[in-house]
């Protein structure tokens, strides 16, 4: 006949074992999703500032290409332009990146003061 005692035995090692994995697990995701949202924050600094070079390019006040400068300015800080569009009076800038799984996309309009 078995001791009651004994049916405990490992159950302690196997609930610290789960609990070890959970802890891991949900450390592990949910400093993804942190760096996902400062990447994000990042990304759209980049994009604003991108569509003021090229809104400043596309008036004259800066030399180049409209869209070249955006490309160059989020290039330079690790990320990607996806759209460039000379709007009616100004210019539309998207810009993405990846951070593991996640697809981040930013939007930014520029243009004139005043208008």
């Amino acid at each position: 006949m078995r001791h009651p005692d004994r049916l405990e035995e490992g159950a302690i090692t196997a609930f610290l074992a789960v609990l070890f994995v959970g802890t891991v697990g949900f450390v592990i995701a949910a400093s993804v999703g942190i760096v996902a949202l400062l990447t994000d924050s990042r990304l759209q600094v980049a994009t604003d500032l991108a569509a003021l070079s090229a809104a400043d390019t596309h008036r004259g006040l800066v030399s180049g290409t409209v869209c070249e400068n955006a490309l160059q300015i989020l290039q330079s800080v690790g990320f990607d332009l996806h759209q460039c569009r000379i709007v009616k009076h100004g210019v539309e800038i998207r810009g993405h990146s990846m951070v593991s799984f996640f697809r981040l996309e930013s939007y930014a309009v520029a243009g004139a003061p005043g208008q």
